[in-house]
């Protein structure tokens, strides 16, 4: 959080200029949830006047939904019913992004920046009312506690529930002050995707109170929510929209949630569980709270009559709380200021420096790069619009700055940047050639397709021509490397099964390993020099989100100049596979080198994107930790032949690093950066932004280091069928337990002593901080009371930039098995070189309390308590002791996981709605 109470000085005139900036933003404003007019009384009495005229139809019918609407339609009242969008990314509205591409919300964490947070929140939930929608289903507050989870960029707390119980609230008031509701998700230990719908979490009451729920708590208590949404897995037996303890005892009962709980679509599995539980809205299809089958367990009260009033009042208060029952506004034109603002202000920030060394001979760090730096630029990602994951984040952009360009654009010369194409994967630049008639040795330039009428490949084809590539989007009938033409003619690609076979020569420009990728709908098999390089039945990796996720392979050791045979067999057997949020109906070839050539040299720094896009990661399955399509080998190529090599991480998380990570001189993580990421890219290469993105995970060496692998190690153990031929036989698992409890993330890797590649909060700069005089406002904690740790943060260098201080408390002796230290506080502090802020970050009773379930309470053990204070995890240079002279036990209705000064911090002012 930014600093809650701020004096800044120069080093050399300590006099005091003013508060931090939060605060001058805050001012003497209210604090919104809603835009709605009325008290809590008129709300509280309008509902009820709707409620007494309803039948038993009515209520049962405004529990669930089925057309299209998010609450329901009820006529008699004249309510309209809601519309929801979805995205974490973008606000989309029937399959297109309406307005800005915004970086992935594991790219928000990165900033640590409350100002980002309320940004991006104000920004989504204006162009989410201004597209005629009343909710969006965001923010995303589960853990990344596996670096395998296909969501992870959809989610804010990153490792750490303190952080994501600081940014959850921030982004729901910033979305509601715009009069939207917010629909905090996934409820709860949605932490991975493989089997989704059956897997069964078994995680103990103390690890769920201390690191999975603070996120949501907070979020409930500093921002009252619209709406929470319950997850698709079980936790501890019980599916999550079917979980009494966790939804009417914990959320509604001790945190006093006053909104209305949603399903995860077609979550609830039981009629009677899910409405017991205290599911309020069956959502999208409403399959289970039918008057079929609520009206017998009514009747019967396996379901009170009181439990269904209870849904259908806080239903009916959603819509009046935000007088929705006045009417809903009408869609608008879009208006594009404050969306493009925030993505280019949150990706600029989120960016994390993980490397910059000083190369062989020279006195500086290679970044940032001079302006007129000749610099070679390889990865598809840095030549594509800016990428997001496969699924809900899925927001492909209306308007950007690639890579590419945003490089071009601030190189003094544009022709210093150079592509490499011969090492990027692109189905639509890779070239393929044919032998020419007429002259032996001749080639021209094409694969041969052949079209078969049958799935099967069998008997004469339907149709034989020259394709320049494989490209094809069989829902639009483009093959997206044929300027000319688009649909076969005489044979149809988007009817029923077919396939195909595609033929041709390639020419590598270097000699050495090249690269092969498919993407297909379909059974494919590839050939390689008569070799056989992949081999896929087409069986998904996911039930539901089915997408087509790209397969690579790499080939012998293939000579420079001379000709290879390649054949491709396709085989489209149903058309299970998603056309749209992010999947395709089609298929997809393309080849690159992977040895570097010797002319890179020549280049001042060479650039390489890697990491995942929709492609490789996403909603329903989970990924691998490695690099996809041989990038670390590339990688490792390239820095051989110019060790001035810099590597852009792209994805939801981090990837293996460790084969190449200290061959090259730079290495920065960028997420999905958003529509403008190319530009904030270019801006903190060559100098203009100073990067001061910070770790919210932990980056570790190897995947077998993160304290979950011993209860996730294989992903392969979820898959639900690997194959069509396993699926007889199925034995994917349907239960994990998150055996490594609390030490979680950095908790877990400072028990077992592992080091990692870049600790939690992490993130390098282009100037130094130092940091000094820590003293604590109070010696001793005594209950409901705060102590002030304030510190002084200097800028020692020569470029102004932000910086992220971090306080973690630290147990001198533990009574019981406690984390060696955890973040409570941190404060972003924007400083001109060579000036100072005094900075000042809170803690109370609740940031250095444990949960005991036998008393159902936080409890504060007597004893010191060091608390430390620096830039990331592994490095707090400063440190003072508080002493609790008596035990302390706080409820957990009435604490709160954000001391008082910090929930004052994450309201939004009601005046700052757009």
């Amino acid at each position: 959080m930014h600093a809650l109470h701020t004096s800044a000085r120069r080093r050399t005139v300590p006099a005091l200029i003013g508060k931090s900036i939060l605060m001058l933003a805050i001012g003497q404003a209210g604090f919104a949830h809603a835009t709605t007019t009325r008290s809590w009384a008129e709300v509280e009495a309008r509902v009820s006047a709707m409620f007494d005229n309803m039948t038993l139809s009515e209520k049962i019918n405004f529990t669930r939904v089925n057309d299209g609407h998010m609450l329901p339609v009820l006529g008699a009242q004249g309510l309209q019913g809601t519309l929801a969008y979805d995205s974490s990314m973008g606000v989309q509205v029937r399959g297109a992004l309406f307005g800005a591409q915004y970086p992935s919300p594991s790219a928000l964490a990165a900033t640590w920046s409350i100002n980002r947070a309320r940004q991006y929140g104000l920004a989504i939930g204006y162009e989410t009312r201004e597209s005629g929608a009343q909710q969006m289903l965001s923010p995303g507050l589960n853990m990344y506690r596996t670096p395998y989870n296909g969501r992870s960029a959809e989610y804010l707390s990153g490792e750490d529930p303190f952080l994501g119980a600081v940014l959850g609230p921030v982004v729901t008031n910033a979305i509601q002050a715009q009069g939207i509701h917010a629909a905090a998700k996934h409820y709860v230990a949605n932490d991975n995707e493989a089997n989704r719908h059956l897997i069964d979490i078994k995680v103990d009451e103390r690890t769920l109170r201390e690191i999975y729920l603070p996120g949501f708590e907070s979020t409930v208590k500093n921002s009252n929510p619209a709406s929470i949404m319950c997850s698709f897995n079980k936790i501890n037996g019980d599916y999550g929209c079917e979980s009494h303890r966790l939804i009417t005892e914990i959320l509604k009962g001790e945190w006093g949630f006053r909104g209305f709980v949603m399903s995860d679509f077609n979550s609830i599995h039981n009629a009677q569980k899910g409405a017991w539980a205290g599911t309020d809205l069956d959502m999208p299809s409403g399959l289970q709270f039918t008057e079929a089958n609520m009206y017998d367990l009514i009747y019967s009260n396996q379901v009170p009559l009181s439990v269904l009033n209870d849904k259908v009042k806080r239903n009916l208060r959603a819509m009046v709380n935000y007088d929705f029952d006045k009417g809903l506004p009408s869609p608008k034109g879009l208006d594009t200021r404050f969306g493009d603002t925030a993505s280019l202000a949150m990706s600029r920030e989120a960016i994390v420096l993980l490397q910059n060394d000083v190369p062989q001979g020279g006195s500086l760090p290679l970044l940032p790069l001079q302006a007129g730096a000749r610099v070679a630029v390889i990865g598809n990602l840095a030549l594509q619009a800016p990428a997001s994951p496969f699924g809900t984040a899925w927001a492909p952009p209306n308007r950007y700055v690639t890579e590419l360009n945003g490089l071009q654009q601030l190189n003094a010369a544009p022709s210093n940047v150079t592509f490499i194409s011969a090492l990027s994967l692109n189905p639509a630049a890779s070239v393929w050639y044919q032998p020419a008639s007429g002259t032996a040795g001749a080639l021209q330039a094409g694969l041969k397709a052949e079209y078969y009428s049958n799935s099967s490949l069998s008997g004469s084809p339907s149709v034989t021509r020259i394709e320049p590539g494989v490209a094809w989007d069989f829902t639009t009938g483009v093959n997206a490397t044929d300027s000319g033409r688009t649909s076969v003619s005489g044979f149809s690609t988007t009817a029923g099964a077919f396939s195909a076979r595609f033929s041709g020569l390639i020419k590598p420009t270097t000699t050495g390993e090249q690269v092969f990728k498919v993407r297909a709908d379909g059974a494919y098999k590839l050939w390689v020099n008569d070799q056989l390089v992949l081999d896929y039945d087409g069986a998904p990796v996911s039930t539901d989100v089915i997408n087509a996720y790209a397969k690579s392979a790499k080939s012998a050791v293939l000579k420079a100049g001379q000709t290879y045979a390649v054949k491709l067999e396709y085989r489209r057997l149903s058309d299970r596979y998603f056309p749209v949020i992010g999947g395709m109906q089609g298929v997809q070839m393309s080849w690159a080198g992977l040895s570097a050539p010797a002319d890179l040299s020549n280049y001042d720094a060479v650039v390489v994107a890697v990491g995942a896009n929709h492609e490789h990661e996403g909603e329903g399955a989970d990924r691998s930790f490695d690099l996809p399509e041989f990038q670390a080998e590339l990688v490792a190529n390239v820095a051989k032949v110019n060790p001035n090599t810099v590597v852009i991480m792209h994805g939801g998380g981090p990837s293996n690093m460790l084969p190449w990570s200290k061959k090259t001189a730079a290495v920065l993580n960028a997420w999905y950066p958003g529509q403008y990421g190319g530009q904030a890219l270019a801006e903190i290469l060559y100098g203009k932004v100073n990067p001061s993105g910070k770790l919210p995970v932990t980056i570790g060496r190897r995947a077998e280091d993160y304290p979950s692998y011993a209860s996730y190690g294989k992903i392969s153990d979820y898959v639900p069928s690997l194959t069509y031929a396993e699926r007889a036989s199925n034995t994917a698992k349907t239960e994990m337990t998150y055996a490594e409890g609390v030490f979680m993330g950095y908790r877990g890797f400072e028990k077992t002593g592992i080091k990692p590649l870049y600790p939690f909060g992490f993130g390098m700069s282009y100037t130094t901080y130092d940091y000094s005089d820590l003293t604590l406002s109070a010696n001793k904690l005594s209950a409901d009371a705060t102590v002030n740790a304030t510190f002084t943060v200097t800028n020692s260098g020569r470029m102004a930039g932000f910086e992220v201080a971090q306080l973690y408390v630290r147990p001198v002796s533990a009574t019981g098995d406690r984390p060696v230290k955890e973040l409570k506080g941190f404060a972003k502090v924007f400083l001109q070189p060579g000036e100072s802020k005094q900075v000042t970050i809170p803690v109370d009773g609740r940031s250095l309390a444990y949960f005991t379930q036998k008393t159902v309470s936080w409890n504060v053990d007597a004893g010191k308590y060091r608390i430390q204070v620096g830039r990331s995890s592994a490095d707090l240079p400063l440190s003072e002791v508080l002493t609790v002279t008596q035990p302390l036990k706080l409820s957990t209705t009435t604490s709160n996981p954000l001391p008082p000064a910090v929930r004052e911090a994450v309201q939004v002012p009601a005046t700052q709605a757009y």
